[in-house]
């Protein structure tokens, strides 16, 4: 008799398990949902943007000693990770970190005058401690920097299909930029921190679990920085003040969905 009831327990048990199984099964269906959309989701991926600088939109000021030098940059692309965060099907926000290298190569304008006036300011009895050197004069600086942009942007949604799980988005976007830079060189400026904005537009693709997203952007970085210990009265007579543009960078970045 026990056997008969542990049995009749286990095949109802069995059965119940069974029918919520059913019910799951069919609610995930996607059964006549022609009146539901794709439901926008968080994501997060690598992204790259082909950002290349050009002197021509490159405005600075380099002195050392008060004698002013010419620049010029080359650039990495930069490689980090985004993600955004749909606050509704039309309004994001977004993330992103990333890396890029400035190699800034400098000399003085009037290389003559620059190296008379190193050499009238040089003690030879102090040639280790010396407020500035030839190497100051003209040389090449190797800058890392960690990039950082917060925004958020308007999306026009033109296909949301539930059915595929696929979403196809337009959207302009604009934020801030901040960061920091690292002189890898043995230079005497501080290392200074990165101030400027971002805009543009792209298009955002996800199917499933995936995302893509792609666009051009406009871009906008500031800093300025001094020598660490002055070479004179005037602290403006040893500085670098970087401000430059790049527009129309393409960039790209493919991930995942969060949720």
């Amino acid at each position: 008799m026990r056997k008969q009831i542990f049995t009749l327990i286990a095949l109802l048990s069995t059965l119940s398990f069974a029918d919520r199984i059913v019910v799951d099964t069919t609610m995930a269906a996607a059964e006549n949902s022609e009146h539901m959309t794709y439901e926008d989701r968080g994501s997060f991926g690598p992204y790259i943007e082909f950002n290349n600088i050009k002197m021509k939109n490159v405005e600075y000021s380099y002195k050392v000693h008060g004698k002013k030098q010419d620049i010029n940059i080359d650039n990495s692309y930069i490689y980090g990770a985004s993600g955004s965060l749909p606050l509704t099907e039309w309004f994001d926000i977004y993330l992103m970190a990333g890396y890029q290298y400035l190699g800034i190569s400098h000399k003085p304008r009037n290389a003559k005058d620059a190296y008379e006036d190193l050499a009238a300011n040089t003690d030879e009895n102090d040639f280790f401690d010396a407020a500035f050197d030839s190497t100051d004069l003209e040389g090449r600086h190797q800058v890392h920097t960690a990039l950082f942009q917060l925004g958020f942007d308007f999306a026009l949604p033109v296909v949301m299909n539930y059915n595929h799980q696929f979403m196809l988005k337009l959207y302009a976007f604009g934020g801030a930029v901040f960061g920091k830079t690292f002189f890898a060189d043995d230079t005497k400026f501080l290392s200074p921190v990165i101030y400027g904005y971002a805009y543009g537009a792209g298009l955002r693709m996800a199917w499933h679990g995936f995302f893509l997203s792609a666009g051009f952007r406009n871009n906008h970085e500031y800093f300025h920085t001094y020598f660490e210990r002055k070479t004179t009265d005037n602290r403006e007579d040893d500085e670098f003040m970087l401000d430059f543009d790049t527009y129309f960078q393409p960039y790209v970045s493919l991930g995942i969905t969060l949720f």
